[in-house]
């Protein structure tokens, strides 16, 4: 095969708001920390009853992420990273929200995070805290910014914030930036109005308004942070103070704009290699003056006619601005600082102390449906029997419990300890401690305790949960005030251990059953990371994993037979890596390389297992979803329809009850394989055997901004034979490569174009394919081994191209609308074990094809089956009962799959309201092939008669379209957010249908100047889907109604408690064991000091 070069016609979309929506599990209600998320999706590929194309859908251009929305408190934790915010989020006055190092915050277009709270963002350096756009292809203002008001001090530690509007606006509140990056922003970096402001260690590159803009009544302090390629690098607005130390701002459009009664200061501050250094009404102060040089123009005055082409001031809904008075003087501002700044000084104590206390209780009523068969049923190994009730694994019963608690002190010279605690308890997991870190900080040791996540490059270590101990020392510094060398290690466990028989942690009522068990993780690891100078760092470090489940490290043990979802192993990797920044433009690149692998205990039983989802037609890359069914059985009746099409395929003919037994049955197959194979685990496990070339992973990756042009790629190669324990779902024997071109045509529009290949079992065959585009060749370029070709014609998991072309096109139409248009081609082709077979079984109605139809002037005969008699052509109908003998008709069978997805969207700000109005096509086509079909190619049969042969040409072909609506409402009054979302999908089989409509509306009213805050919330989803099966109709319904009332007291400033009550109805009538009616209420109450 030669790799398909697809030229795609030049095609217009839109970058979509994808409208989520209603989830079928049922909602728990508001906690005082992020509930533990359900399983993850599952996925896989297709099921065996007729080979049929195995086709996933395209790969999103909303990448996925726990869901996110409404109102958060307690702790955002990193175990259920990343998040996917789907509607505005909200941190409520007097309350808090904690979110942990390593934690990726994803936010769908238009979305934002509201913090009228506190709001800590507590990442570590190695664990950055991450805020960006959901959107595969994103570009600058994809999503609003995080928006900070109220009396109680936030604070932002190692974050980094990209493409959004705004990155951060604070107002009437009190926020502290420490080593955090803002980029790529389309407004402001940083916004500050009448607060107080502090950054440090941080850095504001490419932010396409302004990267700081300090407005009135504003006080901030900034050291050691660096501003680049920024169209303006620091905004001082009239009655604003400032004073910069440390810094420097260069590459910039403008450095300064200094709009005149203002006060700024600097110390050891550079301003130099800009296009314009300053720009001030104000004669500026000596040392400022100083500071400024090597620009192509240090001073000028055009300030006003600068400020006019930047976007207009950020606003926060429901925030009363200080009203600028014309008789305030900067002098009297800045005297009034000194002052206050003299009476805190004399009041210092030697430790501040911050934090929050959150304290809830909860109960839940808990119907489900009865058993109205008339007879037994079995669900999930439980004998239903008529008239009972079935089993409910949708929500805990009963009384609960939470308590949150964050406690930060902090000393004058910087030295700080953190401790952050949740606990949860109810009728089935009386005492769950989840997470519990404590951490020390200063100048060169950082020491955390208990809970926490390693996090590394995406191929040796994308995320690593510990729970133990983990050290950080700095050693002297470079030229840029950074380590010169930090030395890191940490040691604890990294998955508890399940035994047979314990509860399940996260489904009630669920006990673990043998072939379920998982083994006791202990993982410890180390590196050492180099910084001789601001552009260039190296890492080295290995990461080691042991399971063990008969002798756990101080937890109780089970029996050494026990029989595991997942296989016993021990590992070890070793990896590099490094970053460069290079001229021009700071070319950004990062490299990594690791060699790591597992030992070879429970090989053999993986293979036995893995061979029961392959000979089904199931992908690779789907087997670590089908671990997590193996462990949790009781999940598949509860798949939604867009999860089990995502396991079985698109192509597959099978109805959703019938996915949902044939996946039973497989998974049922898989745990018998894994018992069978218990018995001849190998306990002698030697880990550094067969060390080869497949035990490498490599990646690569660079970035390259350069006015108004951003560059960016990737590549990836990883082993057939690699595993690293700090990234265990990454894919083996695959290789990566893609880029990304986004260029700013106008000011009002910016044109993106995407590509990127996936390639799967790669190395399928030679072990040494590099780059595997070639399949049986050497070096994997674009020419096949054809003799290889032949030799593997039916072999399984043949290597997989997964190509996508995007183009993207975003255009601002005046200050209030914007229009966003993409298109997105998929194109998936790979080789498979498929051949047509003769059908010779007249009860298949082949001799009913319009082909075997009797033609004039020539012979026919005549079939007669029962009281049926049909005329076919003799010519034709003996040409095809002739090749009886015939080992096959067709084989060497190349799937060829075409995905067109476009997409508009445009959204309109006016009368306080962000109305949007979306679109998105998807047209799926099957181009697949048999490359030796001669005995059949000169017949004209139909696809469904064809699909008796062995293959369903275009079975799996449909379009879908939605179109999401939105407004969401922001007055002084209340506010408001309404979604309502029609989807439709039209499938070429089985005259199979779907429809859906989601309807969703939040409202919040305040009282009594924010004393009371009364929430309302509903929320409507109906889906319907029909297809004909055996000759009749057929319908599958599913109706869920949401509904909740929410009333927050503000007793004062730190005290705040929380009254709520709510119900979920799910309706299954087609799938009653799924039906089932959740009733709840509670009160918390949280405390600030």
């Amino acid at each position: 095969m030669k790799l398909p070069i697809l030229i795609s016609a030049f095609s217009l979309g839109l970058v979509y708001a994808q409208e989520q929506t209603a989830s079928t599990v049922a909602p728990a209600e508001p906690q005082a920390s992020i509930q533990q998320a359900a399983d993850s999706t599952l996925k896989a590929d297709s099921a065996k009853v007729i080979q049929q194309a195995e086709i996933l859908p395209p790969e999103p251009q909303m990448e996925s992420g726990t869901e996110l929305k409404g109102t958060l408190h307690g702790f955002l934790k990193a175990d259920k990273s990343p998040y996917l915010v789907t509607e505005d989020i909200f941190v409520e006055q007097n309350t808090a929200l904690v979110i942990e190092p390593g934690v990726e915050i994803l936010f769908e277009p238009g979305t934002g995070l509201y913090a009228r709270g506190q709001f800590v963002v507590a990442g570590t350096r190695y664990n950055e805290v991450e805020f960006r756009s959901a959107l595969k292809n994103s570009k600058s203002g994809d999503w609003k910014g995080i928006f900070i008001s109220g009396e109680m001090p936030s604070e932002i530690r190692n974050a980094v914030i990209s493409e959004a509007e705004t990155g951060i606006v604070v107002e009437n509140g009190k926020l502290n930036i420490q080593s955090t990056q803002v980029d790529g922003t389309s407004s402001r970096g940083v916004y500050a109005k009448n607060s107080q402001l502090s950054i440090s260690n941080s850095k504001f590159i490419r932010n396409k308004g302004a990267a700081l803009h300090i407005d009135s009544y504003s006080k901030a302090e900034i050291n050691n942070t660096k501003f680049k390629d920024n169209k303006v690098a620091l905004y001082n607005a009239p009655l604003a103070i400032t004073s910069v130390s440390g810094s420097s701002l260069t590459n910039n459009t403008y450095g300064i704009l200094n709009m005149g009664n203002s006060h700024i200061s600097f110390n050891n501050t550079k301003v130099n290699d800009n296009k314009v250094g300053v720009s001030s009404e104000d004669v500026l102060g000596k040392e400022v003056l100083e500071s400024i040089s090597n620009n192509e123009t240090d001073y000028n005055k055009d300030f006003d006619a600068v400020a006019t082409t930047l976007p207009s001031s950020p606003e926060i809904p429901g925030v009363t601005s200080r009203a600028i008075n014309k008789d305030d003087f900067i002098g009297d501002l800045f005297a009034q600082k000194v002052n206050e700044e003299r009476k805190a000084d004399t009041l210092q104590k030697s430790w501040n102390i911050s934090g929050n206390i959150g304290i809830g209780n909860h109960y839940h009523y808990v119907k489900t449906s009865k058993n109205h068969s008339g007879s037994n049923q079995e669900i999930s190994g439980d004998t239903i029997k008529p008239d009972d009730h079935y089993k409910n694994t949708f929500q805990v019963p009963g009384f609960g419990t939470d308590v949150s608690i964050y406690l930060l002190m902090q000393s004058p010279d910087g030295k700080t300890i953190e401790l952050n605690t949740e606990y949860t308890g109810d009728s089935w997991n009386r005492f769950n401690p989840m997470p519990v870190t404590l951490t020390y900080t200063d100048k060169h040791n950082r020491l955390v305790l208990g809970d926490f996540n390693k996090n590394g490059g995406e191929i040796y270590m994308s995320s690593l949960p510990i729970f133990g101990v983990g050290y950080t020392r700095s050693i002297l510094t470079n030229n840029a005030n950074q380590p010169l060398f930090e030395l890191d290690g940490f040691f604890g466990e990294s998955r508890r251990p399940y035994l047979v028989g314990d509860r399940h942690p996260y489904v009630y009522k669920t006990y673990i059953e043998d072939g379920e068990a998982q083994a006791q993780r202990i993982a410890y690891g180390g590196s050492v990371k180099w910084a001789p100078l601001r552009r260039f760092d190296a890492k080295f470090g290995f990461i080691y994993a042991n399971d063990e489940i008969n002798d756990p490290l101080l937890r109780d043990g089970g029996s050494r037979s026990s029989i595991t979802s997942e296989p016993m192993q021990q590992a070890l990797s070793v990896y590099a890596d490094g970053n460069w920044l290079f001229y021009p433009g700071d070319i950004e690149l990062n490299g990594q390389i690791a060699v790591g692998r597992a030992d070879t205990a429970d090989v053999v039983k993986e293979r036995a297992i893995n061979k029961v989802f392959t000979e089904a037609g199931l992908n690779t890359s789907s087997m670590n979803t089908l671990r997590k069914l193996m462990a949790n059985e009781s999940k598949i009746s509860t798949l939604s329809s867009e999860e089990l099409e995502e396991i079985f395929g698109n192509n597959t003919t099978l109805s959703r009850p019938k996915m949902r037994d044939s996946l039973r049955t497989l998974i049922r197959e898989a745990k018998a394989q894994n018992s069978d194979y218990e018995s001849d685990r190998d306990d002698d496990r030697v880990l550094g055997l067969n060390w080869g070339s497949q035990n490498i992973a490599i990646g690569a990756s660079l970035y390259w901004n350069i006015y108004h042009t951003t560059l960016s790629g990737h590549i990836k190669y990883v082993g057939e034979d690699y595993y690293s324990a700090g990234s265990p779902d990454q894919l083996s024997d695959t290789r990566e490569f893609g880029g990304y071109l986004e260029q700013i045509i106008t000011s009002f529009w910016t044109f993106g174009f995407g590509y990127q290949i996936n390639v799967e079992n790669a190395a399928k065959g030679k072990k040494t394919n590099l780059f595997g585009l070639g399949e049986g060749t050497h070096w994997g370029l674009f020419s096949e081994d054809e003799d290889w070709m032949d030799e593997h014609e039916l072999d399984n998991d043949r290597a997989k191209y997964i190509q996508n072309f995007t183009v993207d096109n975003g255009f601002k139409i005046g200050d209030k609308m914007n229009l966003n248009l993409s298109y997105n081609l998929e194109y998936r082709t790979q080789y498979k074990p498929y051949q047509l077979h003769g059908n010779y079984i007249l009860e298949e109605g082949i001799y009913k094809d319009r082909w075997f139809a009797k033609r004039n002037d020539k012979p026919t005969s005549t079939i007669d089956i029962g009281e049926e008699s049909v005329q076919v052509d003799s010519t034709r109908w003996a040409e095809y009962q002739s090749m009886a003998s015939e080992d096959y008709l067709a084989s060497k069978f190349q799937e060829r799959i075409y995905k067109n997805t476009w997409m508009a969207e445009i959204s309109l700000n006016a009368y306080k309201t962000n109305f949007k109005v979306a679109g998105r096509w998807t047209l799926r086509t099957d181009d697949s092939k048999f490359h030796k079909d001669s005995l059949i190619s000169k017949m004209d049969l139909s696809d469904e008669t064809i699909a008796k042969l062995g293959y369903y040409f275009g079975g799996a072909d449909y379009f879908e379209h939605a179109y999401p609506i939105s407004a969401t409402t922001s007055t002084g009054a209340f506010q408001n957010r309404f979604v309502v979302t029609p989807r439709f999908k039209n499938y070429k089989r089985d005259d199979m249908s779907e429809s859906e409509i989601s309807v969703n509306d939040d409202l919040e009213i305040p009282f009594m100047d924010q004393f009371l805050i009364l929430g309302l919330s509903g929320e409507f989803r109906y889906l319907t889907a029909s297809w004909e099966e055996d000759e009749k109709e057929v319908e599958d319904n599913e109706t869920d109604v949401l509904g909740s009332v929410n009333l927050t007291v503000n007793h004062s400033q730190r005290l705040s408690s929380e009254w709520y009550v709510g119900t979920g109805l799910y309706y299954r009538p087609d799938n009653r064991s799924n039906e089932y009616k959740d009733v709840y209420g509670g009160i918390r109450v949280n405390y600030q000091f």
